[in-house]
């Protein structure tokens, strides 16, 4: 019965497959999350460049 249970890999697919998606759910929550802090960063310096040059211009 033992023998049976350990060579039953009847749930293995789902296991493995379940276990990709959570890695590339991270990684995906990863990149995204660092990719907003730059893109924030971004626009926060174009926001003062536009800032300053309307300042100069009037």
């Amino acid at each position: 019965m033992i023998k049976n249970f350990i060579r039953d890999e009847q749930g293995q697919d789902i296991v493995e497959y379940s276990l990709l998606l959570v890695l590339i759910g991270a990684a995906a929550i990863f990149v995204l999350t660092t990719m907003g802090t730059s893109i924030s960063s971004i626009f926060s310096k174009i926001n003062t460049r536009l800032s300053s040059a309307n300042a100069s211009i009037s």
